[in-house]
């Protein structure tokens, strides 16, 4: 039974995961794109705004990437315990 409530968990854990990562790309490639086009506009950009771009360009990346890599570790688990069973 302990088997079973592994292979639960980590489908849990896929299933926050990969669309939470999707969220992060989706929300903060939005703002990176708002910023740069205003930036772009303005002509110029004072050092608060492209901390800002730099910052959530950063977040964009990282989060993303942190956050698939936790899904697919877990999709994997899965599969293996999943093989396991047969």
């Amino acid at each position: 039974m302990a088997a079973r409530d592994e292979l639960k968990r980590h489908l849990l854990i896929v299933a926050l995961a990969a669309p939470g990562a999707a969220i992060v790309w989706w929300i903060f490639h939005g703002v990176y794109e708002d910023l740069t086009i205003s930036a772009k506009a303005v002509g110029y950009v004072d050092s608060m705004t492209q901390a800002g771009i730099d910052f959530g360009y950063l977040v964009m990346i990282g989060g993303t990437v942190l956050l698939a890599a936790v899904a697919l570790r877990s999709a994997f688990v899965c599969v293996v315990l999943l093989l396991k069973r047969r």
